[in-house]
This record gives C-alpha cells, sequence and structure tokens, in this order.
C-alpha cells in the first residue's frame, strides 16, 4: 500500500459511504428482487427514477462537470432524497416492523459502504474520493470530512448491530421475552 491512498481518510471515506448509497438500492432490487414485490404500476414508475438519480449522481461523482452549478446542486440534492426515498420503500417488501426496514437498510448501506472502501483502498483513488480530495484543500476541511465519515459509519455500524442482534418481533404482537437462540 503506498501512503497516497492513506493521505485523505476522510476524502476516502465519504467517497465510500457516497458509492455505497449507490449501490444500496440495486441490492435490494437485484439481490432481494425487491422491486418486483410491488404491483407492476409502481415497479413501472420506480424503475426509471431510481435508474435516473443513480446516474445524476454517478455522473456528479464521477466526472468533472463545469458550469450551471446551482443546477446541477439542485438535481444532486433531488436525487439523493430520491434515493433515499426509494431505499425507504424498497426495504418494505417484506412486512418488517420500521425500526427493523431501518436497520435493514443501515446493514446494505454499510456492506456496500465496506465493499465500495475495500475497493478504493485497492485500486487507489478514483471517482468520488478524488473529486473530494480536491474539494479538501484545507486541514480543517480534512478533519471535518474525516468526521463526517466517521460518525456516518458508526451510526450506520450501530443500527447494524442492533438490527443484528436484536430478536425479530411480530408486526402487531409484542416483542418475545425469550431471547432466540
Amino acid at each position: 500500500m503506498t501512503t497516497t491512498r492513506w493521505k485523505d481518510p476522510g476524502a476516502v471515506g465519504l467517497g465510500a459511504l457516497l458509492l455505497g448509497l449507490l449501490i444500496a438500492p440495486w441490492v435490494y432490487v437485484v439481490a432481494f428482487n425487491a422491486l418486483f414485490a410491488f404491483p407492476s404500476p409502481f415497479t413501472m414508475m420506480v424503475a426509471p427514477l431510481l435508474l435516473l438519480a443513480t446516474l445524476d449522481l454517478g455522473l456528479e461523482a464521477f466526472a468533472r462537470l463545469h458550469g450551471f452549478m446551482w443546477l446541477r446542486r439542485l438535481g444532486a440534492t433531488l436525487s439523493v432524497g430520491g434515493l433515499l426515498t426509494i431505499l425507504w420503500v424498497l426495504s418494505g417488501f417484506t412486512l418488517m416492523p420500521g425500526p427493523e426496514r431501518l436497520g435493514l437498510l443501515a446493514t446494505v448501506w454499510l456492506g456496500t459502504s465496506l465493499t465500495c472502501l475495500v475497493i478504493v483502498l485497492a485500486v487507489g483513488a478514483s471517482g468520488p474520493t478524488r473529486l473530494l480530495r480536491s474539494r479538501l484543500d484545507t486541514p480543517a476541511r480534512q478533519r471535518a470530512a474525516l468526521a463526517l465519515a466517521l460518525l456516518l459509519f458508526g451510526g450506520l455500524s450501530a443500527l447494524c448491530l442492533h438490527y443484528l442482534l436484536t430478536p425479530v418481533s411480530f408486526i402487531g404482537g409484542p416483542p418475545s421475552p425469550v431471547p432466540i437462540g
């Protein structure tokens, strides 16, 4: 490993989280087959929105676009909001209550982000990591990016552990007094 890959861990962490957010809905669609658990009109409406949001954020993450800054920021904000909304709706493909849906969502996002983190550290800076490195030009920004990445990874880890270690509850019923296992 070279030291340039560890030069700015905040950019690497935030880049991995962004890539994980881009990949997470596709894990629901491909691995869990969640999109086909909904009626076909919903599928026909959500699939293009998911593709459009992913392409918009992917273009912002991997390309150095110039001009129309306010329009690109608005599009990225709407895409992140749409992607998170679609993720929340897709996480409801089973009959899980809200906290378990949030736990599954955090587990998928954390898993994809950690996979992207390993790939970025193995391959080197590319995509969002490279763009973030160019924006994090002062030590204060680098520390803030690292703190934000650690907070997000920590929050996702806490939600993931709570989801994985809490016994499954039945909808409408009290949680089981006897732990499973």
